[in-house]
């Protein structure tokens, strides 16, 4: 079992004390299939026996403002559509998607601004198909979706997706985890990297299909944290600075530093963490100087199987996160425990949503975000 180091977990819980409440407007989860598998087990209505929550509750107290929608191009389109700018197209399948915005938008929290509704739509886009890779299956790993897809196939369904969701999208992520190779490759040809040059196309040919529909906020896929033994992925810090000279546009860089062994340690040489995000900005201000670019952590999490003490301490470092100034927005990955995230979230089952599947990590989270006040009807 992985201990954190003790002047680091010190550190951590004195801030508990230390840390100025995180903005109600910047917190939120992903729609993941514990999120909806808890929307009708807690609904609530004449079924609901207090004092246990509902799931509106819940997301209430947490202050939560946001859902992260996780748009997967390989498995929406797994064959190639005849005309793939149409959403209705017989070859796309949105199922795995209508299930996130539809329980995404059944959630209506009190303290939503003007006046009480459903969290603001975050959606993530990324995932290549087979048909749809540039580099027509050579390098091999069929059904790896990480693979660069053809520019024009990606602006094809990135056309798809705001002709269908942009009315309801507030911000657009695009292409998360870019600086692994689990996320997008190659990372590398011939010894020179050029993952960051495919994430500034893709950003640039997402972006021109957004603008016709929307002007919500567009992110760069969230950078990971990676880790110190990979061989094949690129140190956040160091694609950053490549991200820098490709000139990309964007209204926010996003990031996604859940660190690689579960626990939320200080940076390692070349990595950035969320437990500092002075550093974050610091390092966003070298590479984008003058700009003031926002910061999105779209998305993050630590398990509580790693360590009794890690998921309280990850929750900590996110919140700390959430309430600098330059950070618009901050995801926690999972809501729930579910089969595919075991430990990941802040429940360890869908009911009762109460203290009797509440983890410590819940009272961390409500410690530092104080309890939202009900704007006056």
């Amino acid at each position: 079992m992985r201990r954190l180091p003790l002047l680091f977990l010190f550190c951590l819980v004195g801030a508990l004390a230390a840390v100025p409440a995180a903005s109600a407007a910047s917190l939120g989860f992903a729609a993941d299939e514990g999120f909806q598998a808890a929307l009708p087990v807690n609904a609530g209505g004449a079924a609901a026996v207090p004092p246990v929550p509902t799931l509106d509750q819940a997301l209430d107290t947490l202050n939560t403002k946001w859902v992260r929608i996780d748009v997967r191009w390989n498995a929406i389109a797994t064959a190639q559509p005849t005309n793939a700018r149409l959403p209705g197209n017989a070859a796309y399948t949105w199922s795995s998607v209508e299930a996130q915005v539809l329980a995404a938008r059944a959630i209506i929290l009190a303290h939503q601004a003007p006046a009480a509704g459903p969290p603001a739509l975050l959606f993530s886009i990324g995932g290549t198909p087979d048909w749809a890779r540039s580099d027509g299956g050579a390098g091999g790993t069929p059904g790896d979706p990480a693979w660069a897809p053809k520019r024009a196939a990606f602006q094809n369904f990135v056309a798809a997706v705001v002709a269908k969701y942009g009315t309801y999208a507030a911000a657009f992520e695009i292409w998360p985890n870019p600086n692994v190779q689990a996320g997008l490759r190659p990372q590398r040809l011939a010894g020179r990297l050029v993952a960051p040059g495919l994430l500034r196309v893709l950003t640039k040919y997402a972006t021109t299909e957004i603008r016709k529909v929307t002007a919500a906020p567009i992110i760069t896929g969230g950078l990971a944290r990676t880790d110190p033994a990979s061989t094949v992925d690129t140190p956040s810090i160091a694609f950053l600075r490549a991200m820098a000279r490709t000139r990309i546009q964007a209204d926010a860089i996003g990031v996604r530093l859940v660190p690689a062994g579960g626990v939320e340690t200080p940076a390692d040489a070349g990595n950035l963490a969320l437990s500092d995000p002075n550093t974050i900005v610091a390092n966003v201000d070298a590479y984008f100087p003058n700009q003031g670019k926002g910061i999105w952590a779209t998305g993050y999490g630590v398990p509580s199987t790693a360590d009794p003490a890690s998921q309280p301490a990850g929750v900590t470092a996110f919140l700390t996160a959430a309430a600098n100034p330059r950070f618009g927005v901050a995801i926690w990955n999972n809501l729930i425990d579910t089969a595919a995230a075991p430990g990941a979230g802040l429940f360890s089952a869908i009911a009762p949503l109460d203290a009797t599947t509440q983890k410590p990590a819940w009272s961390t989270w409500t410690t530092l975000v104080p309890l939202p006040v009900t704007p006056p009807v």
